[in-house]
């Protein structure tokens, strides 16, 4: 009879062998569950994060270009009016420019030859 119960106890020690080690397991894929969601959240939160950046970016890149084309119109209507008052709000943010005299062209400027 003691040979037969000592089969049953090394099975029953197994038993709860794997018993412990499936609970611990268990327990990691819970913890590995739960930090997989936490990462999740965090990588999606700095997701976000770059894309306002990004739209940022890309919202400068526009306006930069709107605003060049605002201070090339005022500085043409500055020179074409002669506004001294424009010139000089532009010069207060540090904007000058130069009026370039127009050269007549070489065609214009040549006299008649009188041969037809």
């Amino acid at each position: 009879m003691e040979g037969g119960g000592t089969g049953f106890d090394m099975a029953r020690a197994k038993a709860r062998v794997l018993f412990w080690i499936s609970t611990v397991l268990a327990g990691l894929s819970v913890i590995l569950v739960i930090s997989n969601g936490i990462l999740f959240l965090v990588n999606q939160e700095a997701q976000a994060t770059v894309n306002r950046r990004q739209q940022f970016i890309n919202q400068s890149a526009q306006l930069g270009r709107l605003n060049e084309a605002l201070v090339r119109a005022l500085a043409t209507t500055a020179a074409n009016n002669k506004d001294d008052q424009l010139r000089e709000l532009l010069a207060q943010h540090g904007i000058t420019f130069q009026i370039n005299p127009t050269q007549p062209s070489p065609a214009a400027a040549m006299p008649p030859s009188g041969k037809n």
